[in-house]
């Protein structure tokens, strides 16, 4: 028994100590790694504040532009579609066998014109029957009311024989009314775009026939982001591009909804077109190149000059500080903050004057406070 109190006393002894030597060696390594650490970045900053010295003893070959506040303006594209209004779908209103076409695809046609018709043989029947019939019972009644005018013959024969001619001429023209139905006619003026009717086949109440479109009454639909609902007015010139037939026209936008479409967020804008070209059809893509921003006294600078690092965005300023040995440029790294870019420039919101002067050519090696020379280039 006391052996093996012994033993584990021993035990719990040399796992003591091999514990706190497991402890030592730990923090010896991380004494020796905050030291590296350490070396590592003196190191850095020794390179970083040579490479620096070398810069600004170097002379660098620069191009300057003045800045100048001008006008600036930002484009927005979005695609739209060439739409009309008058672009009808023109169905039977009645059922029944095509008798005859008179129209074919491309024909201008004018409001009331006849465009094709059903076969009406049964309401032609029946409207040369009721024609006679009204015939003989207008005849009927003229006699009874000479009679009844002269007081020779009874009131009923008069009243039976007036309301037979009235009955009569209801029903002539309601067989008319019918016989209508079986007329295509045009409800306006417009060129006839597609035909899916052929003589000799049976037409469906209610299917589209003929199709009819007003190529002087077209317009471009398209929707923009609710991002600019507040940047795009009625009025606005907009430069159109149709790449079908490559046709480019300016038009005024005439109508801007005032209701966001929770779908996809978008809003509508609608611009009419007046009589551009004969070339424009229905269904066609538009690109809207689109004025969504302006300002006059706007601060412009090349996109390419613009750099970064980390979050910060810079370009270079030349600085005129004269020395004994007469002018002297010495460069400025300077932040700015960017707005809006067009083509090749950038508007700056902030960080840069009118009248001062920027790096455009040499910028990409230069460093904060290196001394410049004006290329001759």
């Amino acid at each position: 028994m006391k052996k093996q109190i012994i033993f584990i006393i021993i035990s719990i002894f040399l796992f003591s100590c091999g514990s706190k030597d497991k402890q030592a060696r730990l923090q010896e390594l991380e004494a020796r790694r905050d030291a590296l650490d350490r070396k590592i970045e003196e190191l850095r900053t020794e390179i970083r504040t040579t490479k620096e010295s070398g810069q600004n003893g170097k002379i660098a070959y620069v191009n300057l532009d003045t800045v100048r506040t001008g006008m600036f303006k930002h484009y927005i594209q979005v695609q739209g579609t060439v739409e009309s209004d008058n672009n009808i779908s023109i169905p039977p209103q009645a059922s029944g066998v095509v008798k005859k076409i008179y129209v074919k695809e491309g024909d201008k046609v004018s409001r009331g014109q006849l465009l094709a018709e059903l076969d009406g043989a049964i309401y032609e029947s029946n409207i040369a029957e009721l024609e006679n019939s009204l015939k003989l019972a207008t005849t009927i009644f003229e006699r009874r009311q000479r009679l009844w005018n002269k007081n020779i013959g009874s009131e009923i024969e008069y009243l039976q024989a007036k309301n037979n001619k009235e009955g009569l001429e209801k029903k002539l023209k309601t067989v008319k009314e019918q016989y209508k139905l079986t007329k295509l006619t045009a409800p306006i003026n417009g060129t006839v775009d597609e035909i899916r009717i052929k003589e000799g086949e049976a037409a469906s109440a209610g299917i589209g026939a003929i199709r009819i479109v007003k190529l002087s009454a077209l317009k471009i639909k398209a929707k923009l982001s609710e991002n600019y609902v507040s940047q795009v007015r009625t009025g606005d010139t907009v430069s159109v591009y149709i790449p079908t037939i490559d046709l480019k026209f300016k038009q005024v936008i005439n109508a801007v909804a005032q209701v966001i479409d929770p779908q996809n967020r978008t809003f509508d804008v609608e611009l009419k077109i007046h009589e551009v070209s004969n070339l424009i059809k229905p269904n066609m893509l538009a690109v809207l190149t689109i004025n969504d921003y302006s300002n006059s006294h706007a601060i412009t600078v090349p996109i390419n000059i613009l750099q970064k690092t980390g979050e910060d965005i810079f370009l270079f300023v030349a600085n005129n500080k004269p020395d004994a040995e007469g002018e002297q440029w010495i460069a400025e790294r300077r932040i700015v903050i960017p707005g809006k870019s067009q083509d090749d420039r950038f508007e700056i919101k902030k960080g840069l004057q009118a009248g001062e002067q920027v790096v455009v050519f040499g910028y990409q090696d230069l460093a904060d406070g290196q001394t410049l020379k004006l290329s001759s280039n």
